[in-house]
């Protein structure tokens, strides 16, 4: 470049630098902060995402009774005994055993459940079986995944898809939680355009930008 001037370009500097300590303080005298706003109580269907406030205890034992985990025929195990291949065990139902589907109740007296592909019909409300059954075989026990009183989840955990199933099947039907806080997004520059703006204009001015970081902040702020 010819010439014996100097060129030179004017840059923006900060008069003054300010340390991160100073600035949370400067920020934090401005904004004086009270510590955790009162916890508040919403249905657990809508508690995806948010922090428990308190520790949660189960209110009911799931399952809450004895249940059938098959199709088949609910009897007393103990009375099976001596079912063997070759000297089959004839029951009769409504005395010996039921008829129960898959999730009823065990009938008062029984203990176990064969499967209905393990029974064989002989008429007249009778049937046989071959082999013995043991306590509890084929049965969901109460409690078998939460028992009533049990930790189901700690103080500040963020509840999952998976917590809020847990929680109904406990009986837990209302969360306390943190309130969430709130966020304020201010975009400065002379040169932004709102989005929603352009949307309904649809052309944008020379020298002027769509402002989207207060979209990635705001999407940011959700999602933590």
């Amino acid at each position: 470049m010819g010439g014996s001037g100097e060129f030179s370009m004017r840059r923006g500097v900060y008069l003054r630098m300010r340390s991160l300590e100073e600035a949370r303080r400067i920020f934090l005298e401005r904004f004086p902060v009270g510590g955790w706003r009162e916890p508040e109580q919403i249905p657990a269907v809508e508690a995806l995402g948010r922090i428990t406030a308190r520790a949660v205890f189960a209110k009911l034992s799931a399952p809450s009774y004895h249940g059938a985990a098959m199709d088949g025929v609910a009897l007393k195990a103990e009375e099976t005994y001596s079912a063997h291949p070759d000297r089959p065990l004839i029951l009769k139902l409504g005395k010996d055993a039921h008829l129960v589907n898959t999730g009823n109740p065990l009938p008062q007296g029984t203990n176990a459940v064969v499967m209905i592909e393990d029974v064989v019909e002989l008429g007249q409300d009778t049937f046989q079986i071959e082999r013995p059954a043991y306590p509890w075989q084929h049965v969901r026990r109460v409690g078998e995944d939460i028992v009533a009183t049990e930790l189901l989840l700690p103080q500040n955990h963020r509840l999952t898809a998976y917590d809020l199933g847990a929680l109904l099947a406990a009986g837990v039907t209302r969360v306390w939680v943190r309130p969430r806080p709130k966020v304020a997004l201010i975009p400065t520059g002379r040169e932004l355009v709102d989005w929603e703006t352009w949307d309904r204009q649809g052309a944008l001015p020379e020298g002027r930008i769509i402002e989207f970081n207060t979209v990635v902040l705001e999407a940011l702020v959700r999602q933590w």
